[in-house]
């Protein structure tokens, strides 16, 4: 059996706790990365974005916004805003959040909304739909 290590994916809500894994990507703010048993111990910046999970023949995948990736000998703890797994995304709803999103950011100069706050609305909508199409 190769060598594995525990995986959290926690959130201010929940916590993943995957077990003992093979493998996981994780998306840097520098570009994606991944993490294999043996892994020099560090601290790594997430953007929002796709974590797949190796455990056997076994991959998870979870729609994932910003965090921390926190790397030592005897795991790994993703600490993130939000982690959807790509069997709880409600394809539907996602995707009348990120028409909401666009409707909102064209007409931004119309009304006095928080165009921020429509963009990562829209950010998070598309991550979402990404990973439920895989």
């Amino acid at each position: 059996m190769a060598a594995q290590f525990h995986l959290e994916i926690i959130t201010p809500t929940q916590v993943f706790d995957e077990g003992d894994v093979d493998y996981v990507r994780a998306p840097g703010v520098d570009g994606a990365f991944g993490v294999m048993a043996g892994h020099t111990a560090s601290i790594m910046a997430l953007a929002m974005g796709e974590v797949k999970v190796v455990k056997g023949k076994v991959e998870s995948i979870y729609a994932a916004t910003r965090g921390f990736a926190e790397i030592t000998e005897s795991g790994v703890h993703l600490l993130v805003e939000s982690a959807e797994p790509k069997a709880d995304i409600d394809q539907e709803r996602a995707q009348r959040a990120a028409d909401r999103a666009k409707e909102l950011l064209t007409r931004k100069h119309e009304d006095a909304i928080d165009e921020g706050r429509a963009e990562i609305a829209l950010k998070r909508a598309i991550n979402r739909l990404k990973v439920a199409g895989k």
